[in-house]
């Protein structure tokens, strides 16, 4: 388990806070960027009571949003690795395949 933040800025908007969360591991990681899209579908809907997405929906909440970066611990040089959007889709797709594999 390698310590992970997410940092990231939603929108242009100088107002919107900037939102940084830290996870046990890269994994649980791309959990946490699935609960944000989540809470921001609940808050743009909020009339609904079931609200539906998929892979392609996060990507787009991924691709829109203003500033994101992922900094992995290196438990080697204990250092930690940024990474970009790209590399946090793959983690996404890669994590979200391993749960419905793992459900079957």
């Amino acid at each position: 388990m390698a310590h992970t933040i997410i940092l990231l800025k939603l929108d242009k908007d100088s107002k919107t806070q900037n939102i940084w969360e830290q996870f046990d591991s890269p994994s649980a990681a791309c959990d946490g960027v699935c609960q944000i899209f989540e809470r921001k579908l609940k808050a743009d809907n909020p009339g609904q009571r079931k609200i539906t997405y998929d892979i392609s929906d996060l990507f787009g909440f991924i691709d829109e949003i203003q500033d994101l970066a992922c900094m992995v611990l290196d438990m080697e040089t204990h250092t930690y690795i940024p990474h970009d959007k790209k590399w946090m889709k793959k983690q996404v797709y890669r994590h979200l395949k391993e749960q419905v594999a793992g459900s079957e």
